[in-house]
């Protein structure tokens, strides 16, 4: 068992180690400005034809497709370890959409409580100073929070811990990221859950605020 859950994680780090090469590249590739832009015209076919034949894309976009829509999730309760598979939406506001709340929902793959859901409330600590631009820019993210949990039997409440890497705008959140979580349950018959999480979250940033930074050409 111990072997299992240690495998997943050893996949994970690869996975996040992959990821903060891989996505860096890509929004430096993908944020030229527009003098930069023009200067490269005359080249523009070539480009191309690197981009065609580069595998840096095609890897990422399979990585992408596979964390979004499966985002796996261990549990440890009472020395039992479950798995299975979650999944979060995020609305965010503030200046850079660093306050979050959450809503996620997890199946776990076990005969009783199969179904949990949670709802939550974030802070996203930017690792790298970044300007609201209407690119895509990436940072290192550490994420503190907290919130609500039910597997519609009992209820608890929990803070989390997340790290990864997130890509965002002034509207848009794409945020591969590993997480932790410690559920203390209110009923005494009910064991505390620990749990761990990996996947990607695509949400959006600060749909509520018009940071006027859009071009007007």
């Amino acid at each position: 068992m111990k072997n299992n859950l240690l495998k997943v994680i050893i996949t994970f780090l690869l996975m996040v180690y992959t990821c903060s090469d891989i996505f860096p590249q890509i929004i430096n590739d993908n944020t030229l400005s527009s003098s930069e832009f023009s200067k490269q015209t005359s080249t523009s076919l070539l480009y191309k034809k690197n981009e065609a034949t580069n595998p840096t894309l095609p890897l990422a976009i399979g990585l992408v497709s596979i964390f979004y829509f499966i985002n796996p999730i261990i549990l440890l309760e009472d020395k039992r370890v479950s798995a299975g598979l979650t999944k979060e939406v995020s609305l965010g506001f503030g200046y850079f959409g660093e306050y979050r709340i959450g809503a996620s929902y997890s199946i776990i793959f076990r005969e009783n409580q199969r179904n949990h859901l949670r709802l939550s409330l974030k802070y996203d600590i930017l690792l790298k100073d970044i300007e609201p631009s209407n690119m895509l820019q990436g940072t290192p993210v550490f994420s503190i929070g907290g919130g609500y949990f039910t597997d519609f039997d009992g209820y608890g409440f929990f803070p989390e811990l997340s790290y990864g890497y997130s890509i965002r705008n002034d509207k848009f959140l794409f945020y591969p990221h590993l997480k932790l979580r410690y559920t203390i349950m209110t009923e005494k018959y009910k064991s505390n859950i620990t749990d761990f999480s990996f996947g990607i979250l695509i949400g959006f940033a600060n749909p509520f605020i018009d940071l006027k930074i859009r071009n007007k050409h």
